[in-house]
């Protein structure tokens, strides 16, 4: 039997099911635009992502970076209003961005104030730890640099060059290196030239003069018109000058006995009561010499054994017997503000030591500080300030510069950080 499928009613109208994307022309359709800046807001999140971490791999190496090796010259001057220059090495790494700004290996001339012990500028001499440079003096406005090409003139206010090196009027032949030029206290910087002759440029003058006669005379067989000048390690005693014809001595406190005193000897008394392990009274050299003149009467001395065969003999038998070669007393640092610097070992044959200041009124010891070795140059400030460059406790190397007040208090002066930028940390 046939059966009938269809549906009982109609089908419904067929409706469109297809739609285009513009629609129909009675009903246009625009496509969705997307907003302006999306893919700039992808782009520029990406670029602030890869830029945050540049600035945290760059930081976190920053904060990372072992600390610069540094160390000392010894050529250093003061300037008229209490400023000390100090020439020094840096080696080491600042980051990423101090490499790229400065280079992290450089001679550098820091100028510290001695009332504070901050540095008021730090400026980069050479880019290369081998090059020739010396503070030689400073007057009110500016310093006197010595380097391997010559004399540089920088303004004490922020360590600007003013003359560059070979370009002072008047030291047109002058030499090259530390060596060829010094300090004369009343006559300025002395300059020695390839010519043999001397010049002079006045502290806070821009240009040199011909020396004076008697300042040539004095300063003849002290300066060499190539090379650089030798450094200058520290140099202790047992017995200095404290001033007139008082002297300060170390002495044992018994006979035999591993440690020692310091007795003064104007009237013998014992500065304090403290003892000390391989004591040594710390010279003062602000004249930067290694030797003392000799006054020694040859004439005489000949005519004495001439006279004397039994004195020839002796001198035959021992050449020193018959000449006191004796060094003079060289002063004691610290004596000009009333003091002196003892350097010892903190425990008998301990490694480390230690330099203490003492009173030369009241024997008290106004302050002590640890080092790692023997105490580098010391000089005299203008303003009764003692400088001494030291190894600190934690480093190998002279790399501190300790500022001793007139009150015998201490404060130390570091060098060679640089901030993120590669500009020196100063703080």
């Amino acid at each position: 039997m046939f059966q009938d499928f269809r549906a009982a009613g109609p089908l419904p109208p067929h409706s469109q099911l297809v739609r285009s994307p513009y629609g129909t022309p009675e009903h246009p359709l625009e496509p969705k635009r997307r907003p302006r800046g999306a893919g700039g807001s992808i782009l520029g999140f990406a670029l602030l992502m890869t830029a945050g971490t540049f600035v945290a791999a760059t930081g976190g190496e920053y904060l990372t970076a072992p600390e610069p090796d540094v160390m000392l010259r010894t050529g250093i001057a003061f300037s008229a209003d209490g400023l000390a220059l100090v020439p020094y090495d840096r080696a080491g790494s600042g980051g990423l961005l101090a490499e790229l700004a400065t280079d992290v290996n450089a001679v550098r001339l820091a100028a510290v104030d001695l009332a504070t012990g901050e540095t008021k500028w730090d400026v980069q001499l050479a880019d290369e730890l081998d090059q020739d440079a010396a503070a030689v003096g400073a007057g009110e406005q500016y310093a006197y640099i010595a380097t391997a090409e010559g004399l540089e003139i920088r303004d004490l206010d922020d360590g600007a060059l003013v003359t560059g090196a070979g370009d002072v009027p008047g030291l047109e032949g002058a030499g090259t290196g530390t060596a060829a030029y010094g300090l004369d206290p009343a006559a300025g910087v002395v300059a020695l030239g390839f010519d043999g002759a001397f010049r002079t440029v006045a502290l806070d003058a821009l240009e040199a003069v011909p020396a004076d006669p008697a300042v040539a005379e004095a300063w003849t067989g002290r300066l060499a018109a190539e090379g650089a000048a030798s450094q200058l390690g520290g140099m202790t005693t047992t017995e200095a000058s404290i001033g007139e014809d008082a002297t300060v001595r170390v002495e044992p406190t018994a006979a035999g006995a591993v440690t020692s005193r310091l007795v003064v000897s104007e009237d013998g008394r014992a500065l304090g009561t403290g003892t000390y392990s391989e004591a040594a009274i710390v010279l003062d050299q602000t004249q930067a010499t290694t030797a003392w003149d000799l006054d020694l009467d040859v004439d005489g001395l000949i005519e004495g054994l001439l006279e004397d065969p039994t004195a020839a003999e002796a001198l035959i038998d021992d050449p020193t017997g018959a000449i006191d070669l004796t060094a003079p007393a060289g002063t004691a640092a610290g004596a000009a503000s009333g003091h002196v610097l003892v350097e010892h070992r903190r425990t008998p044959g301990g490694e480390d030591y230690a330099l203490t200041v003492l009173d030369l009124d009241t024997g008290q010891t106004t302050a002590s500080i640890d080092t790692t070795g023997h105490a580098g140059r010391s000089m005299t400030a203008p303003g009764g300030q003692t400088v001494v460059i030291v190894a600190p406790a934690d480093g190998p190397f002279q790399s501190d510069l300790l500022i001793v007040a007139a009150d015998g208090s201490v404060d130390r002066a570091e060098f060679g950080a640089l901030d993120l930028l590669g500009d020196p940390d100063t703080h």
